[in-house]
């Protein structure tokens, strides 16, 4: 009989500690729920705008010649051995068809300009990355847009890399400067 007054309190004794967990848990519960309608009803903070800019340092080396080597392979035809007849009776023999290898597909080799300049492009402006623009605004134009813009219209109308170095020599660049070196590689994507 004791055993079983001793299970008795121990069962109590689980289920008052439940009931103060349970207790404990809808506490948190109601919190919880109490911080998401705060949460809800609080106003959403204003994006900030965060500006990087990034400068670029590119090296510009001599020119490499590349030479282009086409081969062209013609198709080799090649007939299948024939077998000699059998003694038994002859049935007839169906020619072997030529098997024809392809001609081997010749990859367009991109121009030693594009490789070390970028793609052409046919308006210089979409050379110039945003990163870029303000690069070349801020070191090259000092800080002038208006005349950045004026200047790039200029040159996309120009003919020629050499009209475009001929028209830029008026301003008096450092032509040591990375920035500047940076820009003769635009004007290279455009002009090629």
């Amino acid at each position: 009989m004791d055993e079983l007054i001793k299970y008795f309190e121990t069962l109590e004794a689980r289920i008052a500690a439940l009931e103060e967990a349970q207790a404990n848990n809808e506490a948190i519960i109601a919190s919880l729920e109490a911080d998401i309608e705060e949460l809800k009803n609080a106003p959403t903070p204003e994006p900030q705008v965060v500006e990087k800019v990034v400068e670029k340092v590119v090296e510009v080396e001599k020119p490499v010649e590349v030479i282009k080597e086409v081969v062209v392979e013609k198709p080799v035809v090649m007939a299948a051995p024939v077998a000699e007849p059998a003694k038994e009776p002859e049935l007839p023999i169906a020619e072997p068809e030529p098997v024809v290898t392809p001609e081997p597909v010749v990859e367009e080799v991109a121009s030693p300009k594009a490789a070390m300049y970028g793609k052409a492009v046919d308006d210089i402006r979409l050379a110039i990355s945003l990163g870029d623009r303000f690069l070349y605004q801020r070191e090259l134009f000092g800080q002038n847009a208006e005349l950045m813009q004026r200047t790039l219209t200029e040159l996309n109308e120009l003919g020629s890399f050499d009209e475009a170095m001929s028209y830029i020599s008026r301003f008096n660049w450092d032509t040591e400067s990375n920035t500047y070196q940076q820009f003769l590689v635009t004007l290279h994507r455009r002009f090629g």
